[in-house]
């Protein structure tokens, strides 16, 4: 039977840690809130413990989790931290929603790592979950709180929707901030590769590394968001630029757009509003609980809106990308 405990990521009763902490070391599964999405956590370094969440998941096991920890002084006892050349400068990233891929000692799970030498390592943004954390004494694994394949989770509502009964406890703090998944990087010296776009940025990477390079669709998965279909509504989503899909929402009446502010603006009747391009957290924070507004809706499919794909809207445009469909191929698209 699951359970539920209200709290917040910094105004937190310490009472309300108990509980989790002593599911997490009796080898359980527990939600916990972040800054990015929520997550669904167990004990990295038990085979056991992580093989629940790919259980409760659905999820492939050859699919790594990522280890999240309370401190970053605690990294280096798990995993070779202190071999990555630029660590001084990743660490002024955290707590934050950036993930790094390292070596890992033994301590840590394979099942956590997916039978991989290296584990994501990151430190996440949320004083409830790094004390949840530092209590428990170890590494927490932790995916997106989602049944694998659906769009991950930013409010306690959609994991009840997927997860109650899988899972041992839940503790609702809340919308996250940011809304789509952290940043994860694989660091060599003085170069970079990323395997997820996130919420840092090339540009913010390119502060500490010489170069920033993508991994290649279909290469080692050492990462989540690399091989399997992700984020994705249930319901049929296509993708278009602004003028198309205004055309295509005036012709189209049981297709819901899903748009900017400034794109909304030009477009009557229904629509979900994400938010203003001029700030584009608002947007990212809006795009998977719009994913699940639209399948919940009386419409037949969902249009959404494409962005160019610099900065920050990069990785936005990762997920929709894995989210949808192009327009083109739309019955009766001309």
């Amino acid at each position: 039977m699951t359970e539920l405990i209200h709290t917040d990521c910094t105004n937190y009763d310490p009472k309300t840690l108990i509980h989790g902490v002593k599911i997490l070391r009796e080898g359980g599964t527990v939600v916990f809130p972040t800054e990015t999405v929520y997550g669904i956590g167990a004990d990295a370094t038990s085979d056991s413990a992580c093989f629940k969440i790919f259980e409760a998941k659905g999820r492939p096991a050859d699919n790594p989790l990522i280890a999240h920890f309370g401190s970053i002084g605690d990294i280096n006892r798990y995993c070779f931290w202190d071999m990555v050349e630029k660590r001084k400068e990743l660490e002024m990233l955290w707590p934050g929603p950036l993930t790094v891929v390292v070596k890992k000692r033994d301590l840590i799970s394979s099942v956590a790592s997916a039978g991989l030498d290296t584990i994501g390592v990151r430190v996440p943004d949320c004083d409830f979950t790094r004390s949840l954390i530092q209590n428990a004494g170890f590494p927490v694994a932790g995916p997106s709180a989602n049944i694998s394949g659906r769009p991950s989770a930013t409010s306690i509502l959609h994991i009840k929707e997927e997860m109650w009964g899988r899972v041992d406890l839940m503790y609702d703090a809340g919308r996250t901030r940011i809304g789509i998944e952290s940043t994860v990087i694989l660091p060599e010296g003085e170069n970079c590769t990323v395997l997820r776009p996130g919420a840092y940025t090339e540009e913010d990477l390119l502060r500490i590394f010489k170069t920033v390079s993508y991994a290649k669709v279909g290469g080692k998965t050492m990462s989540p968001g690399m091989k399997y279909r992700h984020y994705s509504p249930s319901k049929k989503l296509y993708r278009a630029d602004p003028e198309i899909l205004i055309k295509v929402a005036e012709n189209n009446p049981k297709v819901l757009p899903i748009v900017s502010t400034e794109l909304g603006e030009r477009i009557n009747g229904n629509k979900l509003v994400l938010g203003k391009k001029s700030d584009p957290v608002s947007i990212s924070r809006n795009l998977y609980s719009f994913f699940r507004e639209l399948d919940g809706s009386p419409y037949e499919a969902g249009i959404i809106e494409s962005f160019e794909e610099k900065g920050y809207f990069f990785s936005i445009m990762n997920r929709i990308k894995k989210a949808s469909i192009p327009i083109t191929e739309m019955a009766d698209f001309k």
